[in-house]
């Protein structure tokens, strides 16, 4: 071979491995990131909790990166349509969407998981949380003031209790609880906080198990009795014990929404947008706006996200196995 033909093919090879490189590192790297709008995936209606709350984040975002966050209502089977649409798109960082608990929940519901979220995302942080309430009606349960008369009177009576619906985080966590607290209560489902309230307030069920938001104006106006509270020093019921307060261990997941994006994001952008998400939540307007909302901001790292996503995921199959709940 001839010397030129020789120095033509290294040339060749030198120049293809560095156009390989730079390219890598342009994708990961991209200092300019980002650089056009931002897409904001919501996987339930407008209007909703979780709506209402990332809105608020991606309004948040726009701000801090100088760019537009577009907000995309992907609704559907638990929030699961729109988190499957994150998982499918591109992982530039330019789409993520928010992972609500009834999404971490579906996949354990369903026949067939449409995915799996140890394997399928890119955690970025949990972003909130939302405290549950369990909250009784005073004229059906006039002695129950904490979990242990709430056990004692199921033993004298066949107990009913309610919640926004089959397999949300109130639903399990009272299996949770009854199991070890030891007594029996049977599951009146509502499609919707709404609608369990108003039949709570009516006596038509007697005890609930819900968002904040749902119950905290009922509770202020003396119409329901707080008995417990899924999270230590809840602010607005400094005098409500928490479940842990109350002896019971066995419900070690909470109510959380956190953001992600498509697997296979670039570390530098994951970071980035952790760091925003962080940023955003410590900002007085809006964590004020979120809590009004019935959110409270409790930012986690991408890795804590991804921690709680295994150990919470470990803790709902179980309970949706045992006690053989499906969707209705």
């Amino acid at each position: 071979m001839s010397t030129l033909k020789r120095f033509g093919k290294t040339l060749f090879a030198v120049t293809t491995s560095a156009l390989v490189m730079a390219s890598a590192t342009a994708v990961q790297a991209q200092p300019d990131f980002p650089n056009k709008p931002l897409t904001w995936v919501i996987p339930f209606p407008p209007g909703g909790p979780t709506d209402v709350t990332s809105r608020i984040l991606a309004d948040a975002f726009s701000r801090e990166l100088g760019q537009t966050v577009v907000t995309e209502n992907k609704s559907g089977a638990s929030g699961t349509i729109g988190v499957r649409s994150v998982t499918r798109d591109k992982a530039d960082g330019y789409t993520f969407g928010t992972l609500a608990a009834p999404s971490l929940i579906a996949p354990y519901l369903m026949p067939n998981a449409p995915y799996d979220l140890t394997q399928d995302i890119t955690p970025i942080g949990v972003a909130y949380t939302t405290p549950l309430i369990m909250v009784v009606n005073p004229d059906a349960l006039p002695n129950v003031t904490d979990l242990a008369s709430l056990a004692e009177a199921a033993k004298t009576m066949d107990l009913n209790y309610t919640t926004a619906g089959v397999g949300s985080t109130a639903h399990l966590t009272v299996e949770l609880i009854k199991k070890e607290l030891g007594f029996d209560a049977i599951h009146i489902p509502y499609q919707g906080s709404s609608p369990a309230v108003t039949a709570t307030l009516a006596g038509e069920v007697p005890l609930m198990f819900s968002d904040s938001l749902a119950v905290l104006p009922h509770i202020q106006a003396g119409k329901l009795r707080p008995i417990a509270v899924n999270t230590d020093n809840f602010a607005p019921l400094p005098d409500v014990k928490s479940l842990n307060q109350q002896g019971v261990t066995s419900t070690k997941a909470v109510s959380w929404y956190g953001v992600f994006g498509p697997k296979g994001m670039p570390d530098e952008i994951r970071d980035k947008l952790s760091a925003t998400l962080d940023k955003v939540l410590q900002d007085p307007v809006v964590i004020e706006r979120m809590q009004s909302a019935g959110a409270y901001p409790n930012f986690t790292t991408p890795q804590g996200m991804a921690d709680r996503i295994k150990t919470d995921s470990a803790i709902w199959e179980a309970v949706i196995k045992e006690n053989n709940i499906t969707p209705q």
